[in-house]
């Protein structure tokens, strides 16, 4: 319930900006990790090829983010953000972060710390057993 309801506040946030929570993932790890494959991407965003693929189809008609042939593999994509992505990550980020501040208030630092140490833990405990992937 607690992830849905996170879920929902991101999707709400980023509705004026056009962009769903999945989409502004997408382009906020191209950000961060640089350009890299159409599997690369889907690996770091934890989502099924042709999910990613999708959102990426939207992200390319709106001019945030390029696709173009791999230089090493043909059947492969490299996708990246355009300068475009990058200004508009930027006028999202104090609205994301304004968001967050909102979501985390009540909440002490020392709690939001055992909070965070706590689901890493599970993320842990569920790659033991079923793969990086979890």
């Amino acid at each position: 319930m607690a992830q849905k309801a996170l879920a929902r506040s991101l999707d709400l946030t980023l509705a004026p900006f056009g962009l769903t929570s999945g989409q502004w993932n997408i382009m906020n790890q191209l950000e961060e990790n640089g350009a890299m494959s159409q599997r690369e991407l889907a690996d770091y965003v934890r989502k099924e090829p042709a999910t990613v693929a999708r959102m990426l189809d939207r992200l390319v008609s709106r001019g945030l983010v390029k696709r173009t042939a791999s230089p090493h593999d043909r059947r492969a994509n490299i996708i990246e953000n355009t300068p475009e992505a990058t200004a508009l990550l930027q006028e999202i980020d104090p609205v994301v972060s304004a968001r967050s501040d909102q979501l985390a208030a009540g909440i002490s630092d020392a709690d939001l710390a055992v909070f965070f140490d706590v689901l890493q833990q599970v993320r842990k405990n569920a790659q033991a057993t079923t793969g990086p992937e979890a």
